[in-house]
């Protein structure tokens, strides 16, 4: 077996997905049906340290409060039951913006929450995040320093977002398959001095991806991610390990990064 945990870096994984702590958070393919301490055991196993994310699960409908409600509770429950590695992501939702501002404002305040996401609109029954309905929440994000990661629809969202919150503190999920939209993300992200892509999703199977995506927009723009349990996340350590980096590219990219922006 691989031992993941002598790579020599601190690792934070931002963008997973706890499962299992709610009916329909499990989105793995393969029947991965396994307690909240083995879900964190396979993360450790791969040298992960620490981990950040939301409890999602998809609605064919737009969900009601309680049903957002009860993913942030179980976020909350998965980061009580794992305080040192677990760092919790919460809903917000257009169609409820009075309850999302008021559950940010708490969970900031009683429970030094500091990440939003990651948003997953589509599956929550919308699809963009320049909307006037969220202009509140991204403002108190704004203010307070708080990250939001985004699955997003259109690059012309995210740029639009970005344009009315340009310091807002984005993370923008996934490269995507394809070149050019991946070129396109990290030129914009280079634009806002706290937007940043997590390789989560789509990469790093692409090589040469990181140096790719470093060139165009610096080693601070870049941030781990697996989208664990969907993705198997020793292959993605793998990935940024087998690319020829610099010590403080891999440090940045593994850790720092995603830490600056969460300002802890």
């Amino acid at each position: 077996m691989i031992d993941f945990t002598s790579v020599g870096y601190k690792i934070t994984d931002a963008h997973i997905h706890p499962a299992l702590l709610v009916e329909g958070s499990d989105f793995t393919q393969f029947n991965f049906t396994t307690p909240p301490e083995q879900f964190v055991a396979t993360l450790k196993r791969a040298g992960i340290s620490q981990a950040a994310g939301s409890v999602i699960r998809r609605f064919a409908e737009t969900p009601s409060w309680g049903d957002i409600h009860k993913l942030n509770l179980a976020a909350l429950e998965m980061q009580k039951m794992f305080p040192d590695f677990y760092i919790p992501g919460i809903h917000v939702h257009p169609a409820h913006p009075a309850e999302s501002l008021a559950e940010l404002e708490k969970m900031h305040r009683d429970h030094g929450v500091r990440l939003i996401g990651e948003l997953v609109a589509y599956m929550m029954g919308y699809s963009e995040y320049a909307q006037a309905a969220l202009d509140d929440i991204w403002k108190f994000a704004d203010e307070t320093g708080m990250a939001v990661s985004l699955h997003i629809s259109t690059l012309e969202d995210a740029a639009e977002l970005l344009k009315k919150f340009p310091t807002l503190k984005v993370i923008i999920a996934h490269p995507t398959a394809s070149p050019a939209e991946f070129t396109a993300r990290m030129e914009l992200v280079s634009r806002y001095p706290n937007t940043a892509l997590d390789i989560s999703g789509s990469g790093p199977n692409t090589y040469n991806m990181l140096r790719h995506a470093i060139n165009i927009a610096g080693k601070e723009k870049v941030i781990f991610g697996t989208d664990f349990p969907l993705r198997n996340p020793g292959m993605y350590v793998a990935g940024v390990l087998f690319e020829e980096l610099s010590e403080a590219e891999y440090t940045a990219i593994f850790h720092d990064n995603f830490h600056r922006l969460l300002g802890c």
